[in-house]
């Protein structure tokens, strides 16, 4: 989009605000806020951090893609902690799923669960990853096999079916993500629909 997409607003709201305040306060114990060290907004992600009680996390890895933010979040946990990972133009992820999937995570005792979109497509950044994926993931990073879909081989893997969650409100809406003007355009029609 030519633009931090964290920062675009949705209805009066930052897209980063629709996932950190409205979707993931209420479910996790700790927020984090994961950004490139050489990041021109950092002093705006560090206010919001602490409108928040955020931590802001400097990105360990340069150009790593989605991998290299989720070692850095389970770099941040602790030993049998879990991190919900989630993508910051995802603005249509809701409470009730969030913790529906934190839910799954513990009942199933998974090292990651990642849901399927209604199109049967893994999400990987809506997902939770316990710190017991941390030495896989490094493993995939000295690799340099940065698909994230790769680590799903070599960890205890939950995947949920997009009809266990189906019934919850606008669940069809939940991975809808912003990455071009398009996308923005559509977001409002998607928001009220």
């Amino acid at each position: 989009m030519g633009t931090d997409k964290a920062w675009v607003e949705i209805n009066d709201r930052t897209m980063i605000e629709h996932v950190l305040v409205a979707a993931t306060k209420p479910v996790a114990a700790s927020l984090s806020i994961i950004i490139h060290p050489a990041n021109p907004n950092t002093a705006r992600y560090r206010r919001l951090a602490g409108q928040w009680d955020a931590r802001l996390l400097d990105d360990l890895h340069d150009h790593q893609g989605p991998l290299g933010g989720i070692h850095t979040s389970l770099k941040a946990c602790g030993e049998g902690e879990s991190a919900l990972v989630l993508a910051c133009d995802l603005p249509f992820l809701t409470a009730e799923f969030l913790e529906f999937l934190c839910r799954e995570h513990d009942a199933r005792a998974a090292q990651a669960t990642v849901p399927l979109g209604c199109d049967g497509r893994l999400q990987p950044l809506a997902a939770v990853y316990d710190q017991s994926c941390l030495a896989a993931v490094e493993e995939r990073l000295a690799l340099q096999e940065l698909k994230v879909e790769r680590l799903f081989g070599v960890v205890r893997t939950e995947r949920i079916a997009f009809q266990e969650f189906a019934h919850l409100p606008r669940a069809r809406k939940f991975f809808l993500n912003i990455n071009t003007v398009e996308d923005y355009r559509n977001a409002g029609r998607d928001e009220a629909g």
